[in-house]
């Protein structure tokens, strides 16, 4: 038998078939930037590059992998899906400060 849950946004208690699942996948967006002829030109391509590998460097792997795309799964209580639904991006708190 399968246990209790607990809301992963509200933090009560779900009862066993009661809960949503949220996936959320969050990626960088996959279209390229329009370059022209004098930009392939004008632009030190490998100078770029070195600069963003040095750059890369300071930052944890982690943080690099999310900032291209990252992914999660949640439980969470009839309430808030309901929130969720009506407000998915939490502009509504957003607006209150």
């Amino acid at each position: 038998m399968q246990g209790r849950f607990i809301c992963d946004r509200c933090g009560n208690t779900i009862t066993p078939h009661a809960h949503y699942i949220v996936k959320m996948h969050v990626y960088a967006d996959p279209s390229l930037p329009a370059v022209t002829s004098d930009d392939l030109e004008e632009t030190d391509y490998q100078k770029r590059m070195a600069e963003l590998l040095k750059q890369m460097e300071k930052i944890p792997a982690e943080q690099l992998e999310d900032a291209v795309y990252w992914q999660r799964e949640f439980k969470i209580c009839r309430v808030c899906q309901q929130e969720f639904i009506r407000d998915p991006l939490g502009a509504d708190a957003r607006e209150m400060k």
